[in-house]
């Protein structure tokens, strides 16, 4: 049976203790620019790039240098407040560890992630015993094509298809 506490998000102050906790044992100092970081990175409800914060860092007219960043990103998976995806293209993607409650649908084409929910795919994954195991989580990609690049595809081949036939 997978672990409740998984399950059930932490709050955003909850978060920012457990961060703060996570330095202090640690011996990291507990900097502005990290705690900054964390603040957007919460505003994030759904997956996001290390890219993704930067552009929203800079709108907010909040600048940090790449490597404050991914060293940041880094402690926070140490933390266990982010886990990283592989999104199947050169970009790693982040998202909070206790956001578990969802498949994964990446389109191969455009790399494009949605989230969706399946109670009886959740159902059945709470269900599940594994002798000698105890799972905490668990994470479900589904590989396929967007329907957007679907259609450009279509749209690609009857284009490519007329301009044969003429």
């Amino acid at each position: 049976m997978l672990n409740k506490k998984v399950n059930e998000p932490l709050s955003d102050d909850a978060i920012v203790e457990k961060f703060n906790s996570y330095l202090k044992e640690r011996g990291k100092r507990r900097t502005p620019e990290r705690y900054e970081i964390l603040n957007h990175v919460l505003a994030f409800r759904k997956q996001f790039t290390v890219d993704d914060l930067k552009q929203t860092m800079d709108n907010g007219h909040f600048r940090v240098s790449q490597a404050t960043l991914y060293y940041t990103m880094d402690l926070l998976v140490e933390a266990d407040i982010l886990r990283r995806l592989s999104t199947g293209t050169n970009a790693v993607a982040f998202e909070r560890v206790d956001n578990v409650r969802h498949i994964h649908l990446l389109c191969q084409e455009c790399g494009k992630v949605k989230l969706v929910k399946d109670q009886n795919f959740m159902a059945y994954m709470n269900a599940l015993r594994f002798p000698a195991f105890t799972a905490s989580y668990y994470n479900l990609t589904v590989y396929g094509i967007c329907n957007d690049c679907a259609r450009r595809i279509k749209r690609l081949q009857r284009e490519a298809k007329k301009a044969t036939n003429q």
